[in-house]
């Protein structure tokens, strides 16, 4: 087990401030598809029918998912290749402007394609943000600096639901023009951040061992030069990706297929534009997510990261069904439902933040937390579309296929059982480098 470090250091403080601001802006610029899901897609198709809103929405949220599973793999691999900072920056611009050209969007399929590049943005940002944090912070203070990073991507949730109170009024393609801000934050990551130690010398061991003959290289350092991503389905990672890969599905379904439909239901609930019930439904919803993140780690400290897990997935599966099943109207039981089921469907991420650094050296770190935690998203774009479908199956109804794709929170009951063993610590390999 790691032991907790006595001292943390300014550039610590860089790395948590840069990632909490590009995880807060990854949370605004997410999220702006799922507030304005019922006024884009109402004036792109130009039609008010929930069923085929809900139908083509379903596509472009998993376009959406997509992108970020592919920006995380992709953005993962340059990462562990050139560098933490560089890879960080290049996210950032990327999912900044392209946000802003959703704005300029005149078909759902124009639409569905920026998405798919933001989604690309935002997939490296968070992979790349939470290993350069994992690798910058030690002992338990790492879990604590977790709990506050997850915490960033909810208050940008929060920080959308203000501005939409503010400008909502004016139309949805305001929202995305916002969300062009974001790529100021470019400047102060390179002008502070700088690359985790460990990872550097990786980075500099491996360029010096590719000019080598490959004759004369031992089987370890063979491994060094081996595709990151190949070497996650060896005998060695493969239990460790594929149970990673299960958790993270489960989350990612239940945000972008399960809680993602809310604000679409509330405007079936209501038949308004609900610009005011949209917004106070997402403050709920993220005042429990910021609450399950910043609790995040004392929980991992107190019940194990087994525990965490099936505890959050339980929470989530009743929630959501209940969620869904028993509230007919806009009101203050929506509300509260909309905070427990924030709490629970959200908290998994911190857990994993915590315990995928944990399960990878520093070599493939990058690939594998993109891979294994934001691969997810493929099966979650999948659940989306099963959503989407179901909808239509029952005439429309959001809050019936909502409580139907809830009962995938059962994978991830059933995954907390099989976690690999964590010593809680995440390895530094600067020794493993030498020639």
């Amino acid at each position: 087990m790691e032991q907790e470090s006595d001292r943390i250091e300014t550039a610590q403080w860089h790395v948590l401030l840069a990632t909490w601001l590009g995880t807060l802006f990854d949370g605004m610029d997410a999220s702006i598809y799922v507030l304005t899901l019922y006024p884009s897609l109402s004036e792109l198709l130009n039609t008010t029918s929930h069923s085929t809103i809900g139908g083509i929405g379903a596509i472009v949220m998993a376009v959406f998912m997509f992108g970020w599973a592919s920006g995380a793999v992709g953005f993962g691999l340059l990462a562990d290749y050139i560098g933490r900072t560089k890879t960080l920056i290049m996210t950032v611009l990327v999912y900044a402007l392209c946000t802003g050209l959703c704005a300029t969007s005149h078909s759902w399929q124009e639409l569905a394609f920026y998405r798919f590049l933001v989604g690309c943005g935002i997939g490296g940002e968070i992979s790349i943000g939470g290993v350069m944090l994992a690798e910058s912070w030690r002992g338990k203070s790492r879990f604590h600096a977790t709990g506050v990073l997850q915490s960033a991507f909810s208050s940008g949730f929060l920080l959308l639901a203000a501005i939409n109170l503010a400008i909502g009024h004016l139309g949805w393609r305001y929202l995305y023009v916002v969300g062009v801000v974001p790529a100021i934050l470019a400047i102060y990551i390179r002008l502070k951040l700088k690359e985790p130690e460990d990872a550097a010398a990786v980075q500099k061991q491996r360029a010096l061992w590719r000019k080598q003959e490959k004759h004369t290289l031992s089987n370890e350092q063979s491994s060094f030069l081996r595709l990151p991503f190949l070497e996650l389905f060896t005998a060695k990672y493969l239990a460790k990706t594929l149970t990673v890969v299960a958790l993270a599905s489960t989350v990612c379904i239940g945000n972008y297929a399960v809680v993602s439909w809310i604000p679409a239901w509330i405007n079936q609930l209501t038949g308004t534009a609900a610009v005011q019930e949209r917004s106070y439904a997402v403050l709920s919803q993220n005042l429990g997510s910021i609450l399950a993140a910043l609790s995040g780690g004392m929980t991992v400290i107190l019940l194990g990261r087994a525990w965490a897990f099936r505890i959050a997935f339980i929470g989530s599966l009743l929630s959501c069904i209940a969620m869904f099943l028993t509230t007919k109207t806009f009101g203050p039981a929506l509300l509260a439902w909309s905070f427990v089921a924030g709490f629970f469907v959200i908290a998994p991420y911190t857990y994993l933040f915590i315990y995928v650094p944990e399960l990878f050296d520093t070599r493939l770190r990058a690939t594998a937390f993109g891979l294994s935690i934001q691969f997810g998203r493929v099966f979650a774009g999948l659940a989306a579309i099963l959503g989407g479908q179901l909808i239509g199956l029952f005439g429309g109804s959001y809050a019936t296929a909502g409580a139907c794709v809830s009962l995938f929170f059962l994978i991830g009951i059933v995954a907390s059982f099989f976690l690999p063993y964590s010593d809680g610590s995440v390895a530094i390999e600067i020794s493993a480098t030498k020639e």
